[in-house]
C-alpha cells in the first residue's frame, strides 16, 4: 500500500470531503461500544457526541444507544447532523419518531473489552465532517486510489494551488494529476495535514 502525506492550505480540506462521504477506513481497536471507538479512538468529545451527531448507522442500521452497541472488524459507520425533513426526524438518535424504525434499528449487543485490532469504514456527513473531518484525515486513513484521483479531477485548479507538499512512503514528490493517476490502481494510506 502506498503511504501519501499532503501538506495543504488551511483553506482547502474541504476538498477531500467527498473522499470522507464516500468512505474512509480506519486502523481501530473493535469489540467496543460505539461510544468508546467515538470519543476514546476518533477523538470526538462525549458533549459533541451527544449534541451535534444527530444520525448514526452501524452497518446500515440506525442507532439510538451508542452505548449499548458494539464496532466490530469491518463495520461501516455513519455519522451526520441532524437531517431535515420527516426523514431526518425518523432517523435521529432516540428521536421522538424512532419507535417508527424499530425493526430496522440497531439492536444493543453485549460487550466485552476492546480487544480485538481492526478496521471500521467511517463516513461522515455535512457538518460532522466539516469539524470533525479534517483531524480524522490528519490522523490517517486508508482510500480507494480512485477514490483519490476522482476527486482531484472534479477540481484540478484548485488542488494545484493548494497542495504545498507532497510526499510518497517517505520521499518528498512533485505532484500533479499525472501523479495522482499512477496511484488509482491501489490502496493510499493517505494522511492529509493544513500546512501554515
Amino acid at each position: 500500500m502506498t503511504r501519501l502525506e499532503l501538506h495543504v492550505d488551511p483553506s482547502c480540506i474541504h476538498l477531500f470531503y467527498a473522499l470522507l462521504e464516500k468512505g474512509v477506513i480506519v486502523s481501530a481497536k473493535t469489540g467496543c461500544t460505539l461510544r468508546d471507538f467515538l470519543c476514546g479512538q476518533l477523538g470526538i468529545s462525549g458533549d459533541y457526541l451527544n449534541q451535534r451527531v444527530q444520525t448514526l448507522f452501524l452497518d446500515a442500521r440506525p442507532v439510538d444507544d451508542v452505548d449499548a452497541v458494539v464496532v466490530r472488524n469491518g463495520s461501516t459507520l455513519a455519522l451526520s447532523a441532524a437531517m431535515p425533513g420527516l426523514l431526518g426526524a425518523t432517523m435521529r438518535k432516540g428521536g421522538r419518531y424512532a419507535a417508527f424504525r424499530k425493526d430496522i434499528s440497531q439492536p444493543a449487543d453485549a460487550c466485552g473489552v476492546c480487544e480485538t485490532s481492526g478496521q471500521v469504514t467511517v463516513k461522515l456527513f455535512n457538518m460532522v465532517a466539516r469539524e470533525v473531518g479534517g483531524r480524522l484525515l490528519e490522523a490517517g486513513v486508508e482510500v480507494d486510489g480512485r477514490d483519490l484521483q476522482r476527486s482531484i479531477d472534479r477540481c484540478p485548479e484548485a488542488f494545484g494551488r493548494c497542495i504545498r507538499k507532497v510526499r510518497r512512503d517517505g520521499q518528498t514528490v512533485a505532484a500533479d494529476s499525472a501523479f495522482f493517476s499512477t496511484l488509482a490502481s491501489g490502496r493510499i494510506s493517505l494522511s492529509v495535514s493544513a500546512a501554515g
